[in-house]
């Protein structure tokens, strides 16, 4: 489910989401989820069922980002494989990019930076405006520029967000509502009115 799809930009291709991911855009905070194909760059982007997305976030992929099912990805994250220039060659768009692996059932905080080589393990939190450079265990927190072990969790308390899809949970049915509130005013005329005024 995407809420406001006309705030999400996407370039590239070699973009691939499972079921039930939900992106959450926002007129000032635009989701960008970018992969880079050119002869020396064959970006691919995976994420996985159950994932959420929050407003601003931006995802640029020259190698390859893998983001695990039930990840909870909060708003401003910035996730990239590269540093889309060289050291001393500026003009060295490609830079080495190293492969971002995020597992399933993270929760990367506000704000947060995961840069190129990261991994992530499965259920670890990364703490809001966090910079991670290398490998985070699985069961963690961890926090700070750069990011450093607050504590360890228990594997046997989590409850993911594939639990709110299952035939009990209301949950998508939520989703639906607030989707339907969200559009009830569309109609073909506001359509026509939207291709000659996008920006109204």
């Amino acid at each position: 489910m995407i809420l406001k799809p006309q705030h999400l930009r996407i370039f590239g291709s070699n973009i691939h989401l499972e079921d039930f991911v939900t992106i959450i855009c926002a007129s000032d905070k635009k989701i960008d989820l970018s992969t880079w194909q050119t002869d020396k760059l064959n970006g691919e982007l995976h994420i996985g069922s159950y994932v959420l997305m929050s407003p601003g976030i931006n995802i640029r992929c020259a190698k390859k980002i893998t983001i695990g099912k039930s990840t909870m990805i909060a708003s401003d994250v910035t996730i990239t494989d590269s540093d889309w220039h060289g050291i001393y060659d500026r003009t060295d768009y490609v830079a080495n990019p190293k492969e971002i692996s995020i597992g399933e059932n993270v929760w990367i905080g506000e704000r947060s930076l995961i840069l190129k080589g990261s991994k992530i393990g499965n259920n670890s939190i990364i703490g809001a405006g966090s910079v991670v450079t290398g490998e985070i265990p699985p069961n963690s927190v961890y926090a700070g520029n750069p990011a450093k072990f607050i504590k360890e969790l228990n594997e046997q308390e989590f409850i993911t967000r594939e639990s709110l899809f299952e035939e009990s949970s209301t949950y998508l049915e939520d989703l639906l509502t607030i989707e339907k509130g969200m559009t009830n005013e569309n109609s073909l005329l506001s359509w026509l009115k939207s291709l000659l005024w996008p920006k109204r």
